[in-house]
Formats: structure tokens, C-alpha cells, sequence
């Protein structure tokens, strides 16, 4: 077995003991794990970790773990190139910018308390976790397409990446795992100043030079943004936490995640603290 497969089946079994253990707790009628009024900090923890396992397994499984552990995080001769030297430093300045920036600034915390370790843990797992994710499906393309031209590649991984992200942020992950920490005027506002762009630029920059690791850590240092910034309480935090808004989406009445809507926003001290009245 190699080291590859050791690494992917100690994911897997990581995996199957949350899943143990979230289902033995989180999921008798008893539980509150699934309710709308109450975020359980260890609930969302467990589901997230499943969901980090899954992205690692699917890394394995497209090749796309393969190459980010065998290609060099950069070569000399990009070195050498000052257009790439000059992207790499736009591109990690506009992610400082456009999250550590202009997503804290619109983001509700609730008062929520700044825990720094286990929200630096969160966002390093989140961040290199979505990373391989979107990597994969770069990967995934060149498996169904082997004769594609890069750019139809990129069409291809930027399309799945959208659809992907807009379907599970929406309709998942900031239901049952982020706590509440947007209101509809910031979901407005982060899509197209924050999330597309930064999918758009990176991908262009991978599809130029192919630096894997360079590609994960900017998708890293953003995520490390949002766990600080939206203040994720630690599994082990006591403290009352709002749970997302939910609303009917369009599909067959699934709940999506509506934002913080409350009776007088220009009045509300959450909505003032984030800019957002």
C-alpha cells in the first residue's frame, strides 16, 4: 500500500467514526442538532469534519492529492518570471484584501467571542480541504477530457466549481455549519465582490502555472479569514449561538440560508456593528 492509499484510508475511517458519533448523538428525535433556533457547535464540528474528510477522499481518488505532493510548489524558472512573481503577489493581496477586508467588515458576529485556536484549526482544515476540492475537479477534466484544450479545462472545473459551491453554501453549509453571519444585503454583496472573483483569478492563474500548493494556500488564507472573522465557536463553546435563517429555495422546498432578517434593520445593533443597516 502506498502512501497515498495509507493516508486515504486513515481519511476514511476518520470519517466513518464521526459519522458514528454524530449519528449516535445528533440524530434521535430528542436532539436539537437540526433544529433552526439552536446552533450546536459540536454538531456543526462533526458535520463539517465529514464533509473535510470527503474532499480529501475525493483529492485521492481524481489524482489531484498526487500532484499536489510531487509537483514543486514553484519552479526556478517562475522565479526568474516577474509576471508571475507580480500575479502571486496580486493574488495573495487581493484575498487579504477581499477577506480579511471586505468580508469581515459586512459579517455579523453576534458578539461572538474571537477563539483563535480552534478557529485557526477550522479555517486551515476548511481552507486546503476546498482547495483539493476545487483542484479535483480541474483534475476530474483532464480524466473525461484528456484531449482538451486548457481553456476548455478551465471552463469546465469553473462551471462544476460555481454550480458546487452555490448549491452547498446555499442549501448546507451555512445552515448547518456556520453560524449565522450574513444578512441578504452582505450575501449580495460577498458573491460577486469576494467569492467569484476569487475563483475567477485563481483559477486563471493555476491554468497558467499549475502551482498547486500556491493555489490551495491562497484558498486557505481566505477561509482562515472567514473562521476568524464570522467568530466559528469552538466544538466545546457553551454559548448560545443564533442559527441560520432559512428559506424556501427553489428546489422542491429545500430550506437555503436567507441571512439575518430582522423586524427593523435600521435599528438592529448587529446589522450597525457590520456596516449592514
Amino acid at each position: 500500500m502506498s502512501t497515498l492509499d495509507i493516508i486515504a484510508t486513515t481519511v476514511a475511517i476518520l470519517m466513518a467514526l464521526m459519522w458514528l458519533a454524530y449519528i449516535s448523538k445528533y440524530t434521535s428525535k430528542k436532539s436539537k442538532a437540526l433544529e433552526v433556533t439552536e446552533f450546536i457547535p459540536m454538531a456543526a464540528w462533526l458535520r463539517a469534519g465529514m464533509f473535510f474528510c470527503f474532499f480529501y477522499l475525493v483529492s485521492w481518488a481524481t489524482g489531484t492529492m498526487e500532484a499536489i505532493l510531487t509537483t514543486p510548489i514553484f519552479t526556478e524558472q517562475q522565479l526568474n518570471d516577474p509576471i508571475w512573481i507580480a500575479s502571486v503577489m496580486a493574488l495573495f493581496a487581493f484575498i487579504l484584501f477581499a477577506y480579511w477586508g471586505i468580508w469581515a467588515r459586512y459579517t455579523i458576529r453576534f458578539e461572538r467571542k474571537i477563539d483563535l485556536f480552534p478557529q485557526i484549526v477550522f479555517g486551515l482544515i476548511w481552507g486546503t480541504a476546498f482547495g483539493q476540492m476545487f483542484l479535483s475537479f480541474w483534475h476530474l477534466g483532464l480524466i473525461l477530457g484528456p484531449d482538451w484544450a486548457t481553456w476548455q479545462v478551465w471552463i469546465f472545473a469553473y462551471a462544476c466549481i460555481s454550480v458546487w459551491q452555490a448549491l452547498l453554501m446555499d442549501l448546507y453549509w451555512d445552515i448547518y455549519i456556520s453560524p449565522e453571519h450574513d444578512s441578504p444585503k452582505s450575501i449580495k454583496m460577498k458573491v460577486p465582490l469576494t467569492h467569484i472573483p476569487n475563483v475567477t483569478f485563481c483559477l486563471i492563474f493555476f491554468a497558467f502555472y499549475e502551482n498547486h500548493v500556491i493555489f490551495i494556500a491562497l484558498q486557505t488564507l481566505a477561509l482562515v479569514g472567514c473562521t476568524i472573522n464570522m467568530r466559528m465557536p469552538a466544538p466545546w463553546s457553551k454559548d448560545k449561538t443564533l442559527s441560520a435563517r432559512r428559506v424556501p429555495s427553489i428546489f422542491w422546498g429545500l430550506p437555503r440560508c436567507g441571512g439575518y432578517a430582522p423586524e427593523n434593520p435600521e435599528q438592529d445593533p448587529y446589522l450597525k456593528a457590520a456596516n449592514l443597516n
